[in-house]
């Protein structure tokens, strides 16, 4: 008999521990599996870059990305209100935001342009850029004429503009000369983002002093041309029409970056004077040694 009771003590015993040890089972955590979080569409990230207008405000990292997209759209709101309200200011602070943050760049420039009296075919040319020293690096891909290339660097073979011709040999020209002035409205020394919104910025503000400015907001569009979305200020008309009989100017602003990534020009009847795009923008690269030589013409 005390046979049988041992073995049947032994037999329930484990039955009784049994919720014990399921319950130990059950309380070790869980393996981690990291959220499922929606991917940053372009235009979030856009609202998110609008931080970086602040010279002071460095981009928080460390933060989820949504309450950074609340606080982001609320400073996207707060440049549209400037852009709106005061777009004088809004300009000078797109300025100064690439004044900050760009050395360099490489891009697609698309351009169409009327000179001497002729609207051009349109171009597209692949751009880099350097600001110390002053170095600019063209290489058409569509619309080429006499030059595939052209370089020009400040302060190196005697100021001179250095062009590839379509049958492979090198040339040197004056950047004021006729020969260089024949196929753009302005020389290579004045091309890039900054000399472009500097130059806008000095019309404006002068038009401003003599009380002709007439400059309006009008929302945020996506450019095609450079598929961004993009702040877009039109001024219109001129009073009275400046350079090559510019009488109504719209300006494209990248909300990302601030740059000016579209300008279109139009005269008095509506017709093209010049129309400039940037697109496939890279900010601050790192450039080959051979770039800004006559050996990377």
């Amino acid at each position: 008999m005390f046979r049988k009771l041992l073995l049947a003590i032994l037999l329930v015993a484990p039955l009784g521990l049994f919720p014990l040890l399921r319950h130990k089972e059950e309380s070790v955590d869980p393996p981690y599996v990291p959220p499922v979080v929606d991917p940053l569409t372009q235009d979030k990230r856009n609202i998110l870059a609008c931080f970086a207008i602040s010279p002071s405000q460095s981009f928080p990292m460390t933060l989820p990305w949504k309450p950074l997209f609340v606080i982001g759209e609320e400073r996207s709101k707060m440049l549209e209100e400037l852009a709106r309200n005061k777009p004088v200011e809004f300009l000078q602070a797109s300025l100064d935001k690439y004044d900050r943050d760009v050395k360099g760049y490489r891009l697609l420039f698309l351009k169409q342009e009327r000179v001497n009296d002729k609207l051009r075919n349109p171009e597209e040319i692949v751009i880099h850029f350097r600001e110390e020293p002053f170095s600019v690096h063209f290489k058409w891909l569509k619309g080429v004429e006499l030059a595939t290339a052209t370089l020009y660097v400040k302060g190196e073979n005697n100021d001179k503009l250095i062009v590839r011709s379509f049958i492979g040999f090198q040339m040197t020209f004056d950047v004021n000369s006729p020969s260089a002035k024949a196929t753009s409205r302005f020389p290579i020394t004045q091309f890039g983002f900054r000399h472009a919104a500097k130059n806008t910025l000095n019309s404006i503000r002068d038009a401003q002093k003599r009380d002709k400015l007439h400059l309006k907001y009008e929302g945020i569009q996506r450019l095609k041309q450079v598929d961004r979305l993009c702040y877009v200020l039109v001024r219109d008309p001129y009073d009275p029409p400046e350079d090559d009989g510019i009488a109504k100017m719209t300006i494209y602003i990248d909300m990302e970056t601030l740059l000016h990534v579209g300008y279109e020009l139009r005269d008095a009847k509506g017709e093209t004077i010049a129309d400039y795009y940037f697109r496939d923008i890279e900010l601050n690269p790192t450039f080959n040694a051979k770039q800004f030589t006559n050996k990377g013409l």
